[in-house]
């Protein structure tokens, strides 16, 4: 399992840095995904390390939960992350899907293709070595 997401506390504001997806057994994954370490409207900001689906893989579901700030990364993160999140998104409607057959009850998928577009909407993308003051 993995799903990094590390909270950074900086002159009063707080950010997540990454947002990323638990894998592993079907059960345990879909609970662990399911959990945030903080409400959506306590955080300023997202800061995005790398496109990996285990940095990356929930900043669909932040969003779906009322995530309204910046996703902060580098241009081709965010190119990776617009073709990478939308296939995720049909994964976890297969998933959901089966998972709903298997329990006999509708299983929701973590995030749709419309929520993966949404999010693709918030990222803001630098350049290399390029400042941005976030606690200023």
């Amino acid at each position: 399992m993995t799903g990094s997401k590390h909270i950074l506390r900086v002159n009063g504001k707080t950010f997540l840095l990454d947002c990323g997806m638990f894998q592993g057994r079907r059960k345990e994954s879909d609970e662990a995904n399911r959990f945030f370490p903080l409400k959506t409207n306590e955080i300023d900001a997202l800061i995005l390390s790398h496109a990996h689906i285990d940095h990356a893989g929930l900043i669909p579901l932040l969003v779906k939960k009322g995530f309204t700030g910046p996703i902060y990364c580098t241009h081709a993160t965010r190119d990776l992350c617009s073709i990478m999140l939308q296939d995720s998104a049909r994964i976890q409607s297969h998933d959901a899907e089966h998972m709903s057959r298997k329990a006999g009850k509708i299983i929701e998928p973590l995030y749709t293709e419309e929520d993966a577009r949404n999010a693709i909407m918030q990222f803001r993308s630098v350049g290399y070595k390029q400042k941005i003051p976030l606690a200023a």
